[in-house]
């Protein structure tokens, strides 16, 4: 036969919630920007889209642009499109004026006129 079970635990046993203190924290800096995000409709996305690409054509204007003048300016404006992160876009024209400039300076041999900051770039 079976024993009933009889619980020996009352309630004051029983462990009550605690009340915790309540913080009230200085507002964000941000305020609820990212809370209340909406994003882009299709004109602007496209608008944006847009200008991106413009400023890549530029860019690569600029580089070619580049490439005409000294190998100096090249390698300073190389240098800067690197600095600022935006390089992997360029990456073709970077290799191929850099290679432009190994090939003009192995062949001609003709480091004599360069400073160490131009031969370090």
């Amino acid at each position: 036969m079976s024993t009933p079970v009889v619980s020996t635990c009352s309630l004051a046993q029983i462990p009550t919630t605690k009340i915790r203190p309540v913080k009230n924290f200085h507002p964000n800096i941000c305020g609820d920007q990212f809370v209340a995000y909406i994003p882009e409709d299709k004109v602007t996305r496209a608008c944006k889209e847009e200008q991106v690409e413009d400023l890549k054509k530029e860019g690569r204007r600029k580089l070619m642009a580049a490439t005409a003048a000294s190998p100096s300016q090249l390698l300073n404006f190389i240098d800067a499109v690197q600095l600022l992160g935006v390089a992997y876009h360029f990456e073709g024209e970077i290799e191929e004026a850099l290679q432009n400039i190994y090939d003009s300076f192995h062949d001609a041999n003709d480091m004599d006129g360069d400073d160490l900051y131009n031969i370090a770039l």
